[in-house]
């Protein structure tokens, strides 16, 4: 047995309150589910049915290699995906603050766990 991420159903709620709504980003990388949010105890990310606690003690890297990103979370999940088609011309785009993240679940993910103020304030 490894003390590895737990299996459980996709997050359906948030448990800080009954009446709050769910918040959090979610989407596909390679055909795997992705899901950011906030639990009561803090940032967790589902990934294909394991639940990740984002508390520190998981890393969470975005690296590109070649005309792929690679998502890395911690020592158990890597995904390859193609680099998301809006990023080609990105540096010509005039939408004001675009950026690649916002094309990009894995990068947005992997930017929010590595900025704490950020991580503190998301989906409050």
């Amino acid at each position: 047995m490894t003390d590895g991420p737990t299996h459980r159903p996709l997050p359906t709620e948030r448990t800080a309150g009954p009446s709050d709504a769910p918040h959090g980003h979610y989407g596909e990388l390679a055909g795997t589910p992705l899901v950011l949010y906030r639990h009561a105890d803090g940032l967790r990310l589902w990934v294909g049915g394991e639940v990740i606690p984002l508390d520190g003690s998981v890393d969470v890297l975005h690296r590109v290699v070649g005309s792929d990103c690679v998502l890395t979370v911690g020592q158990y999940i890597e995904i390859r995906y193609p680099a998301p088609l809006e990023w080609y011309g990105l540096q010509d785009d005039l939408t004001p603050f675009a950026e690649a993240e916002d094309f990009d679940l894995g990068l947005f993910t992997a930017n929010v766990v590595h900025d704490p103020g950020r991580s503190a304030q998301i989906y409050l």
